[in-house]
């Protein structure tokens, strides 16, 4: 997966081309430095506009972050939630373990493509309750096809029984939070589909009826 979701957020905005440098520059700044760390200066210097545009076009540094984090919690958040139903949960898979790699691979090939992108929407939730909620209520929509597509693999025998549905969801949500925690906070590179033929064998592991 290549795709880039800010670049494709700041496409769909209705903003002049120096106000998408303007946050580009911001988005990258604030990811690899912090927020508090990172001032109009710098931003300047790097989107390429003199320091006087950035207050004309944004007026404060927060209002800057703020132009970020609305189309993220408005647009980004749902439909990157969308996108994972239909790309991975609706599709027909053989085995369980198929079914698993896919999520695993499908998730940690997002984030390694948008390594600063996370890096930002890691911190920003842990500070804006707003933007929390609404990965909530994303997951929230996310849930039910995840955990049918599960109970039918419980159903046909290939998930043991007493496993419940919270149980499996908790062990694929802290498994795929470890890899992509390495990625974002520790800076770590590694092949996403090495790590997810590892994270799939913990997994199934845990959860295959053996």
């Amino acid at each position: 997966m290549a795709e880039d979701i800010f670049e494709n957020m700041l496409a769909k905005m209705d903003i002049t081309q120096r106000q998408r440098a303007v946050l580009r520059a911001s988005m990258e700044l604030f990811a690899t430095q912090g927020f508090n760390q990172t001032s109009t200066r710098q931003i300047a210097q790097k989107a390429g506009v003199a320091e006087g545009t950035v207050y004309k076009q944004f007026k404060t540094k927060q209002a800057i972050l703020t132009a970020i984090l609305t189309p993220i919690r408005e647009l980004v958040i749902p439909q990157v939630a969308v996108d994972f139903v239909q790309n991975v949960l609706t599709r027909q898979y053989p085995e369980l373990n198929d079914l698993v790699h896919e999520i695993f691979l499908n998730r940690l090939e997002l984030v390694d493509n948008n390594r600063n992108f996370a890096r930002l929407m890691y911190g920003s939730f842990l500070e804006q309750p707003h933007l929390r909620q609404e990965v909530v209520d994303a997951f929230a929509k996310v849930a039910t096809p995840f955990i049918e597509v599960f109970e039918y693999y419980q159903k046909q025998g290939k998930i043991r029984e007493g496993l419940t549905m919270e149980s499996i969801v908790q062990l694929m949500i802290s498994t795929i939070l470890g890899y992509t925690t390495r990625m974002i906070l520790f800076g770590q590179h590694f092949d996403p589909h090495t790590a997810a033929d590892e994270g799939t064998s913990l997994v199934m592991h845990g959860i295959a009826n053996s």
